[in-house]
C-alpha cells in the first residue's frame, strides 16, 4: 500500500469513526479527530508535510453550494458515513487536499 492511500485512508477512518461512536459519549469534533490523526501519521521527513495538512483542516469550509446541505466537518463526515453520494464527495476533496500536502504522492 502506498504513503498516500495508507494516509488517507487513515484520516478518512478516523473522520468517519464519528458516525460510528456509540451512544452516551460525545465524539470529539471532526477536525479535532483529523488533527489526532494526523499527529500519528509517518509518512515524510519533512513537517512542512504534516504542517500543510493541519493548515488544510483548519481552513476547510463548505462552498456555498456545499453549505446548503451540510453544517460543518463534522455533519459531513456524519452524513459520508451513511452513504450520502455528496458528503462523499465532500470528504474526497478533503482527502485529496489533505494528500496533496505530501510530495511523495505525486
Amino acid at each position: 500500500m502506498n504513503v498516500r492511500r495508507s494516509s488517507r485512508s487513515l484520516i478518512a477512518a478516523g473522520i468517519a469513526a464519528l458516525a460510528l461512536t456509540a451512544c452516551g459519549t460525545s465524539p470529539p469534533p471532526a477536525n479535532e479527530l483529523a488533527k489526532e490523526m494526523i499527529d500519528t501519521l509517518e509518512v515524510a521527513k519533512d513537517p512542512k508535510v504534516k504542517d500543510c495538512m493541519y493548515k488544510v483542516v483548519d481552513e476547510f469550509t463548505l462552498s456555498d453550494e456545499d453549505a446548503q446541505g451540510f453544517d460543518n466537518l463534522d455533519d459531513v463526515a456524519d452524513k459520508a458515513a451513511d452513504g450520502q453520494a455528496r458528503a462523499i464527495e465532500i470528504m474526497n476533496r478533503f482527502e485529496a487536499d489533505l494528500a496533496a500536502c505530501n510530495p511523495e504522492n505525486g
